[in-house]
């Protein structure tokens, strides 16, 4: 990275950090998710299927599902899972989903990995929430409510993001301060499953999410997202920079990465876990963008610092993101809950009251 704008992105985001208030959660980034949560998204796993030669997609969103119209998926908005077979994101899938007022669900797949906003492609199956439904070329569906298998030591993160606010040292003992409670034990969200064969897969891919919504007849897009936490703990609370992200996509996502790298080095400077802060931060920003969960198709996934191979569900990827952002091993000190489970659809489906 070009030095002199390594150090502009450092200054800048010590700026930042001082205006920005630190937030309860990684949600919420934006007005339009803001006034539709069902638009919010959440968190992004890419995984082996326990069914020889096939892979599992999940996409979660809006923390707060509720009854009603658009109260779990919103029924002018395209829900997008993007699968590239290359790092230049030419050949691939976009697997596309709309949802219905009668709680019924429509699959598109386009093989352009990085389709255009609102591009639908062709149709593959229709499906019902909370059910099952096996789609053409052998992708199965579930889209529905779910126990959010997220867990995660919000309490202490914000405790963190105020001494790094305020310039103050880093104090690993904040970490304890939540007791052990994750406050996404107990809440539900909305997620997304496609299982699909590894035939119609790369050897290795490389994934990201999007939402778009439409807006008489013109399509937006909302929402990006693929590692966990990245815009919460890198972007801050800048409107700015998230709107940056959130409308780009991976071959688009590069001036977002100085950023990231001198959000790193701030904070693995006030940690004092590195000798070269600006060198770690241009280091871990070469791993985190573009945006994307990248996965060796049939091997194990696993979202570590030292190996980041698509995403499981039983990973604990906070630790992880916080590990590599303060250039230190971190335990959020938080149990995992589990609410996973072995079969299709791999979450654990929940009730609306």
């Amino acid at each position: 990275m070009n030095s002199s704008f390594s150090k502009f992105a450092f200054a800048f985001s010590a700026a930042c950090l001082v205006s920005a208030p630190a937030m309860a959660s990684h949600h919420f980034e934006s007005v339009i998710v803001q006034k539709t949560p069902a638009l919010n998204q959440l968190d992004n796993y890419v995984f082996a299927s326990p069914k020889a030669d096939h892979t599992v997609f999940i996409m979660t969103l809006n923390s707060a599902p509720k009854t009603g119209p658009n109260g779990v998926f919103a029924t002018d908005a395209l829900y997008n899972i993007h699968v590239a077979d290359d790092a230049t994101y030419k050949t691939g899938h976009t697997f596309s989903l709309s949802f219905s007022s009668d709680n019924k669900f429509t699959v598109y797949e386009s093989q352009s990995p990085n389709a255009a906003v609102g591009a639908k492609g062709a149709k593959i199956g229709t499906g019902e929430l909370g059910k099952t439904s096996e789609l053409a070329k052998g992708v199965k569906a579930w889209a529905g409510v779910v126990k959010d298998p997220f867990f995660g030591n919000s309490t202490s993160l914000g405790l963190m993001r105020a001494q790094l606010n305020a310039g103050k040292p880093y104090d690993a003992s904040i970490w304890a301060q939540a007791q052990g409670k994750s406050i996404f034990l107990g809440r539900k969200a909305a997620a997304i499953v496609l299982e699909v064969p590894n035939s119609m897969l790369g050897k290795t891919i490389r994934t990201f999410m999007t939402t778009a919504v439409d807006n008489k007849g013109t399509w937006t897009q909302v929402q990006y997202s693929a590692n966990p936490l990245l815009s919460h703990i890198t972007l801050f609370e800048n409107a700015a920079l998230k709107a940056e992200h959130d409308q780009s996509r991976p071959d688009t996502d590069n001036p977002i990465k100085a950023l990231v790298s001198a959000r790193v080095a701030r904070a693995s400077a006030l940690a004092k876990t590195q000798q070269d802060p600006q060198q770690y931060g241009d280091a871990v920003a070469e791993k985190l963008i573009p945006d994307v969960l990248t996965y060796n198709v049939g091997s194990p996934a696993k979202y570590t610092v030292d190996e980041r191979n698509g995403r499981a569900l039983d990973d604990d990827a906070m630790s992880t993101i916080l590990s590599m952002v303060l250039g230190t091993s971190t335990d959020q000190k938080i149990a995992n809950p589990k609410l996973h489970t072995t079969t299709f659809p791999y979450l654990m489906p929940a009730e609306l009251k």
